[in-house]
């Protein structure tokens, strides 16, 4: 098989390597140039990102007016980062503007408040998206988060959307003016008190008597129909509960919308419960809450979250921080026998138990109530709940068995590191001892009083590793052991509640973000995808902390303040408590609300690694993964044109090179990559002023790296290569050298040594965001065992140097970006390293020893091992 005819194959982006098209050269400058458009559209887009982001720290005021001219900025910029890759690219890429103009439209809808209303009237639980969350509500949201993590047990369930209540607003005569007018009510300067409880009470009224809008019956029905697949045979009964658009998000709401428990799973049924909960969207209290939480007004729908009912034989709450004692690393459980209402309204005893935080918890006390009544699903065919007496043997006995209780507290252990503060969690255990979560909500604690004086004076007994060093990539405090990351490999064992310590930041970390307590870095910086992924992860983050890598140790406890760029020795409870007291006064103006919500919309980044296969533009779900698809495909375009020898220019723009090595490059300066006093041929290497080219030249230039000697091939090989050979090999206008493309930021280097075959592209200046490598290595002179033990050698060193890696047979292809100018020219050194070692290593690889063998001594700096074994 032909080398291209590989490369096609393996191509992770999918590439369109043949439209059907006639080939159009277009000189190398203009490429270029519109790569560098590329980098400027993309670039844009991701400040104003960030600038968002930031925004949302609170330390900036902010109105409507920045929202929507940011979201226009945002727009523009997006629709030329796509027209720039579509002119790179010769329009090979259009399919992305349908992909635009869906997203577009989302967030238009936000801006507009229609994000409410646009989307399905039902939505199955385990299938929401980031994108459905306008339309679900606040504890939808959450519930539907925790189903992605197969360690915590959810019901399953559905929800009826906040379309389905504009949908009942609409259907029925006279409910929308009547609501418009509330609206308008709650948002006036000077409320008509009177006007406004009449027409409250009416709405709660008329909501329980309304019709049900079109089709929202029938979808209940299929909807029920999953459900009973679920259950098996088993009764079904559902909870239906209440998700208005802020509920357990900045604002608990907690007991202010109604729930109706054990509903029998039939259409009509359900629907009645569902009209109960919306009509509590105007019941009294819910309103007094609501003008007292934002006063400011703004709409408010409200959807349902319909969910299997659990015959539960105890049930309760647990705080992930016991609000009595904050910062004192204990939870606290209350609990009951049967269902869990009447723990959270206070009807009936309950038992206490205290647990310490750790692997495992431990259980500290407990203060067990007599029982003698508890609140139980009513199995009859008309639902709901009934209270019964407690056998007197039982009465006196605890709801959970310890062993129950530690595995309840490593649950709400693992969800405070998840939403990354404490948490307020309802709990269920059935009839064979499961335990499911019901929902969770942020735990809002107080700081007692007689412990308030100020901060400073509580940390003065810590001992700083930092001090105002760094840049904040998101705002925060957390705390926990540290874990060293040199590798991606590292990943792998990462511990929850670690704090993420590197040299350098890499988007791959979102593997770990939901379990990192917070990141530090010595290299990086805030406009980053990973700095973007923590605000979206809402991880403290602090990048460009000098030497850090080195002050710290693996396992040693450490606290980050992200807040005032500060990292402490040891565990800051009253850091710790500070945030916990504190994190739920946040912004509540509409217009934070809403910037947050696009930002859900824009800066979720799915297409983390671009050598997965569904790094794709159908795989594009925010803005922030169409620009990294963007920034990706670029990139390749310049490969693969690169490698195009029939439209490189030759004659006198072609020079070669005088090197030490006889590695046989000729380079092409398509701008500033040779100085203008360098000689028409034989280019020196101190003429060279590309950063990149140089980089690599002067790792190939390093001493013992490049072996001259040949390494003996035996006849098998010989004959299994020259086979094999790729049929382009022995064609083409610079046949016998190695091709630079440079200008002083760029270069593009083809090598063909042998029966191998190697490319390097690399961008290379002071904004970290451009820069970025891509590696690429085919071939060898051997079997396919041997080359495919050298591409495993090779791949083991690059992960080494946080390359992103992936390998099929004898082909390798790695990259990296993000990296400052040092860091980019220390990660070109290497690899010039690595060509000039491996080049003729795959006669060496034998067994899977030689690959642990030649790649501990490359990483030890032994280069002349290569020349020892010839």
């Amino acid at each position: 098989m032909a080398v291209v005819d590989a490369l096609k194959k393996f191509s992770p982006l999918g590439w369109p390597w043949s439209r059907g098209r006639a080939k159009s050269c277009r000189p190398f400058s203009l490429i270029f140039s519109q790569f560098r458009t590329v980098l400027g559209a993309n670039n844009r887009a991701l400040e104003l990102m960030a600038d968002m982001g930031e925004k949302l720290s609170g330390d900036y005021l902010f109105d409507q007016r920045y929202v929507d001219s940011t979201v226009e900025e945002l727009l523009r910029a997006m629709q030329d980062a796509v027209a720039a890759l579509n002119a790179l690219t010769e329009e090979r890429w259009v399919s992305l503007a349908p992909i635009l103009a869906g997203l577009e439209e989302r967030v238009r809808a936000i801006v507009t408040g229609r994000d409410d209303r646009e989307g399905p009237a039902l939505l199955w639980l385990a299938e929401i998206k980031s994108h459905h969350w306008p339309l679900i509500g606040g504890k939808a949201a959450h519930i539907s988060e925790l189903l992605q993590h197969p360690q915590v047990r959810v019901p399953e369930g559905f929800v009826i959307t906040t379309r389905s209540f504009h949908d009942l607003l609409d259907a029925n005569p006279g409910l929308r003016a009547k609501f418009g007018r509330f609206e308008q009510l709650l948002a006036a300067d000077k409320v008509d008190e009177d006007e406004l409880e009449a027409l409250r009470a009416d709405l709660e009224a008329r909501v329980q008597k309304v019709q049900p809008p079109p089709g929202l019956l029938d979808g209940l029905v299929a909807m029920v129909a999953r459900l009973n697949a679920v259950a098996a045979g088993a009764p079904l009964f559902l909870a239906v509960r209440s998700s208005a658009q802020e509920e357990d998000l900045d604002f608990s709401f907690a007991g202010q919308f109604h729930s109706v428990l054990q509903v029998p799973a039939q259409p009509a049924a359900i629907f009645e419960a569902y009209c109960q909960v919306v009509a509590s969207l105007f019941g009294a209290k819910a309103v007094r809450y609501r003008r007292q939480v934002f006063p400011e007004g703004g709409t408010l729908s409200i959807a349902a979250c319909c969910q299997r009912m659990i015959n539960a034989k105890a049930s309760g709450i647990i705080y992930t921080d016991d609000p009595m004692a904050p910062g004192t690393r204990n939870m606290l459980v209350v609990g009951a026998f049967g269902q869990g209402q009447a723990v959270v309204e206070g009807q009936l005893p309950t038992d206490f138990f205290r647990l310490a935080k750790g692997e495992p918890p431990q259980l500290i006390d407990a203060t067990i109530a007599r029982k003698e009544v508890a609140l139980m699903a009513n199995a009859g065919s008309n639902g709901g709940l009934t209270t019964i007496p407690v056998a007197a043997a039982q009465a006196q006995e605890p709801c959970l068995a310890e062993a129950k209780l530690l595995e309840l507290a490593g649950t709400a252990g693992h969800l405070e590191i998840l939403f990354k503060r404490p948490q307020d969690i309802e709990w269920t255990v059935d009839a064979a001892d499961t335990l499911y979560i019901l929902q969770a909500r942020p735990l809002l604690l107080n700081e007692p009083q007689q412990e308030r004086k100020p901060l400073s004076e509580k940390l003065a007994g810590y001992a700083l590793i930092a001090v105002d060093q760094g840049r904040v990539a998101q705002q925060g405090i957390g705390a926990g052991p540290v874990c060293l990351v040199e590798t991606l490999a590292d990943l792998k064992t990462f511990p929850a509640g670690a704090v993420l310590v590197s040299h350098r930041d890499s988007s791959q970390f979102v593997q770990v973000m939901q379990q990192a307590a917070a990141i530090v870095t010595e290299v990086g910086t805030p406009a980053s995808h990973m700095a973007t992924l923590c605000r979206e992860f809402r991880v403290p983050c602090l990048v460009g902390v000098p030497e850090i890598f080195g002050k710290v140790t693996d396992g040693e406890e450490i606290t980050v303040d992200a807040d005032d760029r500060r990292i402490y020795r040891g565990r800051v409870v009253e850091l710790l408590t500070y945030q916990a007291a504190t994190a739920m006064n946040v912004q509540m103006a509409p217009e934070f609300r809403m910037l947050r919500r696009i930002l859900r919309n824009v800066s979720r980044l799915h297409l983390v690694d671009p050598l997965m296969q569904e790094f794709r533009p159908e795989g594009c779900q925010t803005f922030h993964d169409m620009l990294r698809f963007i920034h990706e495909t670029a990139v390749l375009t310049l490969v693969d044109i690169g490698r195009d020898e029939e439209c490189m220019p030759g004659g006198k723009l072609a020079r070669r090179l005088e090197l030490p090595i006889p590695a046989g490059i000729v380079a092409i300066d398509i701008g500033g990559g040779i100085a203008d006093d360098a000689p028409p041929d034989a280019v020196p290497f101190t003429a060279i002023r590309s950063l990149p080219f140089r980089a690599i030249l002067q790792g190939m230039l390093f001493p013992e790296v490049w072996h001259r000697a040949a390494m003996p091939v035996s006849f098998q090989d010989m004959m299994h290569s020259m086979l094999t050979a790729p049929q382009d090999a022995l064609s083409g206008q610079y046949t016998g050298h190695n091709i630079a493309i440079i200008s002083d930021t760029y270069v593009n280097l083809c090598f063909r040594f042998g029966y191998h075959f190697n490319i390097i592209d690399a961008f290379c200046h002071d904004v970290e965001r451009d820069n970025h490598i891509y590696f690429r290595f085919l071939g060898g002179a051997t079997d396919i065992a041997k080359r495919s033990r050298r591409a495993t050698l090779i791949a083991t060193i690059l992960e080494a140097f946080d390359f992103s890696v992936r390998t099929r047979g004898d082909l390798v292809i790695a990259r990296t970006s993000n990296l400052v100018q040092s860091e980019m020219e220390r990660s070109l050194d290497i690899l010039g390293r690595l060509v000039g070692f491996t080049r003729q290593l795959d006669v060496q690889m034998t067994d899977d020893a030689a690959v642990e063998r030649y790649a501990e001594a490359f990483l030890m700096g032994d280069y002349g091992i290569v020349a020892r074994d010839m």
